[in-house]
């Protein structure tokens, strides 16, 4: 689907994005759906080191983050750390649920992803 298909995605193109998602081929599903948005995208990294690892590289506008990630790791000190900087945070979960730091992000991304879904995530106001 080219991005020219999406009528609402302008304004996107160039955009930074980080991927956090330990699942790869999920991961490399909203990279694609992303960039076809017109979006640059990092990742996915499927840790928080390799997260930080490509924030340091060049910072993004938005991140989506998985929660769980490898090995039982968990996401919320990135998810805190990116929300001191000003970085917009989308989490991406299986769960409607959220059990900590949720006045951190942005929005909730359900899984699976639709380019829909996602542009629809990527329109909703700053909170």
């Amino acid at each position: 689907m080219a991005a020219a298909s999406q009528p609402s995605a302008r304004g996107l193109t160039g955009v930074r994005a980080l991927v956090v998602e330990d699942t790869w081929h999920v991961g490399e599903a909203l990279r694609y759906i992303l960039e076809d948005l017109g979006l640059e995208v990092a990742g996915p990294a499927a840790s928080v080191s390799e997260a930080e690892r490509l924030i340091a590289q060049s910072p993004p506008a938005v991140a989506f983050i998985d929660v769980q990630l490898r090995n039982g790791e968990l996401a919320y000190g990135l998810i805190e750390a990116l929300h001191e900087r000003g970085i917009r945070i989308i989490v991406t979960s299986a769960f409607a649920v959220l059990s900590e730091r949720v006045e951190k992000i942005a929005s909730i991304l359900p899984k699976p992803y639709t380019p829909a879904k996602v542009l629809a995530t990527l329109r909703q106001p700053a909170p």
